[in-house]
């Protein structure tokens, strides 16, 4: 009869029980790392539109550098607008339109339904994009209850302390010149009064007197602020947001939590703010 040496059964017994045991670990006790797309999205500032994101040229440099733009929008039975499905495993970019003349409070709830069919879709944190008031609208969004998970915020030149081109404005608008304005066809004052209301500069009893002061969630935070010291080129100056408001650590309840970027441009998007939010990208996780 063949007769099994013990000792050398003991000694493979072991050997397969470590190596099934540090497979065993592997799969099981070992945390898995699941690599997330990142799904960013653009909102546009005042007197503009979804466009202006690739007519500036903004839109191609993320979709050169890996991303896949999501350009067209679909509406449901109610006339809503909808994000289109792209995969989730795929960096991708959204364009959301907005009614911009209308006050910062209607644009954040078109944003909020837009935002909750992305997530549903994506099922991963959003990173916003805001240019201007757009800016604006999308830390308004940080603060409503509904919202969904969120990762960034990355705002370019926006009026987080208001301007004095909306003060300006929101007096012509509601004062005879307004009126005679309204008359020869030329209504965008008026109707932007809500608005303009909304971006004049900050002091007690505005409302961003009140939304500067809301506590903000923990997320990543930057900020893209012109040089305001190139005066003597026009091109290089941004004569309707000062520097100081662009930047969110001058927010009461956001200091010291924003990080910064410089840039030398006036105060529309360009192409060169899609290189900078591509590199702040990289540090949102």
């Amino acid at each position: 009869m063949f007769k099994v040496c013990k000792r050398c059964f003991r000694k493979n017994l072991l050997r397969y029980l470590w190596r099934y045991l540090f497979v065993f670990n592997l799969l099981v006790l070992t945390p898995i790392t699941v690599l997330q797309a990142k799904t960013v999205v653009l909102v546009h500032g005042y007197l503009s539109n979804a466009s202006i994101w690739n007519t500036s040229g903004f839109s191609q440099i993320l979709a050169r550098n890996g991303f896949v733009q999501a350009d067209a929008y679909n509406f449901n039975q109610w006339g809503m607008m909808i994000p289109r499905p792209i995969a989730p495993n795929i960096d991708a970019f959204y364009t959301v339109e907005l009614p911009a003349q209308t006050n910062l409070q209607t644009q954040e709830g078109i944003l909020l339904q837009y935002l909750q069919h992305l997530y549903a879709q994506r099922k991963e944190p959003l990173t916003l994009v805001g240019h201007s008031a757009g800016g604006l609208v999308a830390r308004l969004f940080l603060l409503d209850p509904k919202r969904v998970p969120i990762n960034g915020l990355i705002t370019i030149a926006t009026p987080h302390l208001g301007t004095p081109t909306a003060d300006i404005a929101y007096l012509a608008g509601n004062s005879p010149i307004g009126m005679m304005i309204s008359m020869v066809g030329e209504d965008t004052l008026q109707d932007s009064s809500g608005l303009l209301s909304d971006l004049k500069e900050e002091k007690p009893g505005s409302f961003l007197f009140w939304m500067n002061r809301q506590p903000y969630p923990n997320i990543h935070y930057a900020s893209i602020v012109r040089n305001n010291k190139m005066i003597s080129k026009p091109d290089k100056f941004d004569f309707i947001v000062p520097a100081a408001s662009q930047d969110m650590n001058n927010v009461w309840s956001l200091r010291g939590r924003s990080g910064v970027a410089i840039t030398s441009s006036n105060h529309a998007l360009s192409y060169q703010d899609g290189w900078v939010v591509l590199n702040i990208l990289k540090q949102i996780k």
